[in-house]
């Protein structure tokens, strides 16, 4: 496996240093891209004493805005190939790679290939909700979204009663 700094020839550093502002405006762009169509991209959990792994297959030409995780980790990318924006820096991300994340990291990726990426996280836990709680930020715009959703869905269902 490569490590990312091996992976990336050159990076676009974005003039910004990483501040809340830059979360308000990956928000804000969140909110755009929750207007369209979305991709079904589902999570697998996986468990061995000690580590939790979540992995996800993101489809080709696809963009996906991570959730804001509160701790640091690994990332293991085992296929695909992405452009990925972290912390202000534009990077081409081929697998393999793996990746540290840092705390209060957002991620916004295009995805050029399919691509399988895992995260790995220190716990013990093995609920998923507590873990959610426990190791990411949902931000209020996608709150608000999946909120609306729910509220959409149990009107779709009192109207069909």
């Amino acid at each position: 496996m490569v490590a990312l700094e091996e992976s990336i020839p050159a990076s676009v550093t974005v003039d910004e240093p990483f501040t809340s502002s830059r979360l308000c405006k990956i928000e804000e762009v969140e909110g755009h891209m929750l207007q369209l169509p979305q991709v079904d991209v589902p999570l697998t959990h996986l468990f061995a004493p000690g580590v939790y792994a979540r992995e996800v297959v993101m489809p080709t030409d696809s963009f996906v805005i991570g959730h804001q995780h509160k701790t640091e980790h690994l990332n293991i990318i085992l296929t695909g190939r992405a452009t990925v924006m972290m912390e202000g820096v534009i990077h081409e991300i081929t697998a393999p790679a793996i990746i540290k994340s840092n705390e209060n990291v957002r991620k916004i990726l295009y995805i050029h290939e399919e691509m399988r990426w895992v995260t790995i996280h220190p716990t013990h836990e093995t609920d998923v909700e507590k873990l959610e709680e426990m190791l990411v930020v949902k931000s209020d715009t996608y709150l608000n979204h999946q909120a609306a959703k729910e509220i959409e869905a149990l009107q779709t269902h009192l109207l069909t009663k």
